[in-house]
């Protein structure tokens, strides 16, 4: 029997980026590779304070936090450019402007904390359920509450 030659695993990024190469000929995809690669590419401190805005015509444009951050960004314009051009291509993005605006802010990540009732409360009867159930929760919320 012959041996059947198997090829050896490529990652998925290798298999799909001649794929992606093909539907993206007018470079649609590159605020999408912009945005992604922004943080690596300026930090942490400076990805906090920015976000891509957009990108046409070659023009990356990037909201700031405040003027203080605008005049720093532009004196590090240079070295920002050239590093875009390795991370995501040279023809990408050719040109930084730099806009102060608002930025989102970061959602809170929340946790449940379970707390045990301090007061059981016997409600009276009632005919309407969801009157009941907004009780319920009204007491519950009240007995877990902090005094």
């Amino acid at each position: 029997m012959a041996s059947k030659r198997t090829k050896s695993p490529i990652k998925i990024d290798e298999a799909l980026q001649p794929l992606l190469d093909r539907l993206d000929a007018q470079g649609q995809f590159g605020i999408v590779r912009l945005t992604r690669a922004w943080p690596e590419i300026v930090g942490e401190a400076i990805a906090r304070r920015t976000q891509v805005a957009s990108l046409k015509f070659h023009t990356a444009v990037v909201k700031v936090s405040g003027a203080m951050w605008i005049q720093e960004l532009s004196l590090m314009k240079p070295q920002i450019l050239s590093r875009l051009k390795e991370a995501i291509g040279p023809d990408v993005v050719r040109e930084l402007r730099f806009v102060q605006g608002p930025l989102p802010r970061p959602k809170p990540k929340l946790r449940n904390v379970s707390r045990s009732i301090r007061h059981a409360i016997e409600l009276p009867e009632m005919k309407n359920p969801e009157l009941k159930r907004a009780f319920e929760r009204l007491v519950e919320a009240w007995g877990r509450a902090s005094r």
